[in-house]
């Protein structure tokens, strides 16, 4: 009857804050509201479904929706733009959301979603020639800018357009760039096949228009990805710990994984000349 009794009030035993921590997990689970997302059962969890996408030519009537989605969705995510802790503020952010807000070749992904019947921008995607005075040109840019994040990241792209010779490599004129900084989709439509789609879009468009060189400047690791996905080729690369100022200081401090910046390139030999049309079955 004593060893009952002291078995009876005994003190409860001190859990761990591992196992306090656990054990509230599990009483939480419980009482969890279920997504309705996961009521259906579309790929990878998300209420995303790739049919209901839509490819859309730019046009100057798109510009203000370009905007909302470059300064929501893609500055605060862009590798080369955190890393440099530049603020969203800036002028430069500014000039460079105008420029591919209203001008150059944009291709613009909608999702139109059935149950509201609305269709949203999830993706965009905007290409531009590169000559080889740009160079130059960014340089002298860079020169005169006051602001020290904004200066290290225009002789940042001065200078992975210069280092890989590429004008000399495919003897081009110019070269058809693609930008990955303007290569985005939405965060919860990200590893969807957006980015994909819409890369294929413009080497398709690129090789009717007989382009002779398509270039992306692959700031992130998931840029890089969508690349060797579409069978681009990889002609340059540098870690961003290797670009450093005039003192020898290192410039970017990126997130991991997007610890480099890679070039692929998809050449389109003028020889071999446009692909017929398929001929009709009459």
């Amino acid at each position: 009857m004593n060893c009952m009794r002291l078995f009876c009030f005994r003190a409860p035993l001190k859990l761990s804050s591992y196992a306090r921590k656990t054990e509230w997990n599990l009483q939480n689970i419980r009482y969890r509201r279920t997504s309705p997302c996961k009521l259906t059962s579309p790929p990878k969890g998300t209420c995303f479904d790739i049919r209901n996408l839509e490819l859309v030519q730019g046009t100057n009537a798109h510009g203000k929706a370009i905007r909302s989605f470059l300064y929501n969705h893609y500055w605060p995510r862009e590798p080369s733009i955190v890393s440099l802790w530049m603020s969203p503020n800036s002028p430069y952010l500014d000039l460079l959301t105008d420029k591919y807000s209203y001008s150059g070749e944009r291709i613009l992904a909608y999702e139109y979603i059935p149950r509201t019947k609305e269709r949203k921008l999830i993706g965009l995607c905007v290409c531009n020639k590169v000559y080889p005075w740009m160079v130059e040109e960014l340089e002298q840019w860079g020169h005169s800018t006051s602001t020290t994040p904004e200066r290290h990241r225009i002789y940042f792209i001065a200078h992975c357009i210069r280092s890989p010779s590429l004008f000399q490599k495919y003897k081009v004129e110019y070269i058809y760039d693609v930008r990955v900084e303007v290569l985005g989709t939405a965060a919860e439509v990200t590893g969807q096949g957006v980015g994909t789609i819409l890369l294929q879009t413009v080497l398709k468009e690129a090789k009717e228009q007989r382009h002779p060189l398509v270039q992306v400047i692959a700031v992130s690791q998931y840029g890089a990805k969508i690349c060797e996905k579409v069978g681009m080729k990889q002609d340059w690369s540098m870690k961003y710990s290797d670009f450093i100022d005039d003192g020898g200081v290192k410039v970017f401090y990126p997130r991991s994984p997007h610890n480099n910046v890679y070039i692929y390139t998809k050449y389109f030999d003028p020889k071999l000349g446009g692909e017929l049309p398929c001929l009709p079955p009459f």
